[in-house]
């Protein structure tokens, strides 16, 4: 493992998943969910949240996570696009925000 190249987590979950044999709907359905609890816990400790509201928050959109992904499946590569100009302005306020995941 240590010879292989360094790869992102969605290619490394693919790869896994390709490894397990799963087929692409529950491969999907499994990584959004591991997407979705990561941000969930992520917004406990910085909004904070709580771990009551997280839980309710988790199931409310783990609810959604066949519809997203019926929507990824039918969505074509030429339509994929990353546009996020309110997550580009809030990494700028980061390093001045009181609630931070991380101190440096």
């Amino acid at each position: 493992l240590p010879a292989l190249a360094p790869v992102t987590l969605p290619a490394a979950f693919a790869l896994a998943a390709r490894g397990f044999a799963l087929p692409p709907e529950p491969a999907l359905v499994a990584y959004v969910w591991s997407w979705l609890e990561n941000q969930t816990m992520a917004a406990i400790k910085v909004v904070p949240l709580g771990q009551v509201a997280g839980q309710r928050l988790l199931a409310a959109l783990g609810a959604r996570i066949p519809d997203v992904v019926a929507v990824a499946q039918r969505t074509a590569d030429n339509d994929v696009a990353s546009f996020a100009p309110g997550l580009a302005l809030a990494s700028c306020r980061h390093e001045t925000q009181y609630t931070r995941l991380f101190r440096s």
